[in-house]
């Protein structure tokens, strides 16, 4: 028989390529726009989830996932069981990230769209609440721009009433202890929400309310954009001090994140944002980084390698929306760019003072993936270092600790008073996904009080 020549053989190879990328794209076709076909795993289900009314902002809703705790300590009794928080950053990025991707009890790992369970979900010992917010965000529904907030203001008063409509669902809740945390851009939400919890508490029999206040506890914020002016200030100089930029172009950032720096001061918000989003522009173009929120990555957070977004393919199959009791009619994205917009002005704008007001009542824990380009440790350690706080001196006099998990290096740790700050080794900006056994560790530590903090 005649062997084909060394043409046909290229000719057969390249066809076959073609085909089986044909192939793989009537996949993801069939599974973005038919569905895979399989039901949502029953044990996957969260303990209860769907649509949360905002009073005040007439057809508003926000959607929510809630998690019961799958072991809590047995010498407790439920109604001391935790309940934490967690708001995704954003602007207008979705909880449902943190849920199936980072901290929930059955992750999205890769493109198989198949839920895996986690082995250490943050809802082991406390139960964990997620939120899309602000409305418009994931599968929140705003009924029109208006009803997206503009201002941290806006935003934890819509939280909180997205709260009490919660706790009426479940009032044996309100007994509980409540924590608040995110990440990201949660480095807003969290303080905004705790201080107009804490300023309820404080008027509480002084004005007229039909709840009662929330419970408090305690604030925690993973990688977080808290003051924009100082932490965009950051960015040269650690991309030089890890070798991704060379000394010449140190100076040209410098010279837009000062740029950035004197609108913010002159309080030209957009103007400020626009300039920030030249920084990092320029920053992820000269360093060639898949994502400048992990350094070490090929390719960015729940992407797979033809670009396809997994986690949106995944949460946009009408049997996920029906099992989550979401509206099926609403496309999920990420990150709103309805919301991102609306918020345009907030972003440089800063939520340090907020901080300093609850540092002094509350505990806070602030926590960085040791791999964050855009959020990470030197950026959040330059605004810890400037607190207006009578306790300043002493944390930063405080010895710095190595943290291991079973010998092996999980971080560093830092502890004084109120407040608390974790470097997590071989993290990038969202911790739980990168290191989910250690962030479990970190956040029951600190929740309880445990020897760690």
């Amino acid at each position: 028989m005649k062997m084909p020549g060394r043409r046909n053989s290229i000719e057969v190879a390249v066809a076959a390529v073609v085909v089986a990328q044909f192939i793989t794209i009537i996949c993801w076709y069939v599974v973005a726009v038919v569905g895979t076909g399989m039901e949502f795993p029953r044990e996957a289900l969260p303990t209860e989830s769907g649509y949360l009314s905002i009073e005040g902002k007439n057809g508003a809703l926000m959607f929510y996932a809630y998690y019961e705790a799958i072991s809590p300590a047995t010498e407790q009794q439920m109604s001391d069981v935790p309940i934490l928080l967690w708001l995704q950053g954003g602007p207008g990025c979705s909880g449902m990230i943190g849920n199936f991707f980072e901290l929930g009890p059955w992750r999205i790992e890769g493109p198989d769209l198949r839920l895996h369970q986690n082995a250490a979900p943050w809802n082991r010992v406390f139960g964990v609440l997620f939120l899309d917010s602000p409305i418009g965000s994931g599968f929140s529904i705003a009924p029109s721009e208006d009803h997206i907030p503009t201002n941290q203001e806006e935003v934890a008063k819509d939280l909180y009433a997205a709260l009490q409509a919660f706790f009426n669902l479940n009032p044996l809740f309100r007994g509980r202890p409540f924590f608040v945390a995110g990440e990201s851009y949660a480095g807003k939400y969290v303080p905004s929400l705790g201080l107009y919890m804490l300023n309820k508490l404080d008027n509480k029999g002084k004005e007229e309310e039909r709840a009662l206040p929330l419970r408090l506890d305690g604030l925690a914020i993973g990688n977080g954009l808290t003051h924009p002016v100082v932490q965009v200030q950051s960015h040269a100089y650690v991309a030089y001090a890890v070798g991704l930029i060379d000394s010449q172009e140190k100076l040209r950032l410098e010279i837009l994140q000062q740029e950035a720096a004197t609108l913010t001061g002159q309080q030209k918000w957009q103007d400020a944002r626009i300039a920030r989003n030249r920084v990092l522009r320029r920053l992820s173009n000269v360093t060639g980084l898949a994502t400048l929120y992990d350094m070490r990555r090929t390719l960015p957070y729940h992407t797979s390698e033809n670009g396809t977004d997994f986690l949106s393919v995944f949460l946009n199959q009408p049997a996920v929306k029906e099992a989550l009791k979401a509206d099926v009619n609403t496309e999920w994205e990420d990150c709103s760019q309805a919301v991102g917009k609306k918020m345009g002005e907030d972003v440089m704008k800063s939520s340090k003072w907020m901080v300093e007001i609850l540092v002094r009542r509350r505990p806070i824990l602030l926590y960085q993936g040791q791999f964050d380009l855009r959020d990470g440790v030197v950026s959040t350690e330059d605004w810890i270092s400037i607190l207006d706080w009578e306790g300043l001196t002493d944390f930063l006099a405080s010895k710095k600790r190595v943290w291991k998990v079973s010998s092996r290096l999980a971080g560093y740790v830092r502890s004084h008073s109120n407040l608390t700050h974790v470097v997590v080794s071989g993290a990038g900006h969202l911790v739980p996904a990168d290191q989910n056994l250690h962030s479990q560790i970190m956040i029951e530590a600190w929740v309880n009080r445990l020897h760690l903090f």
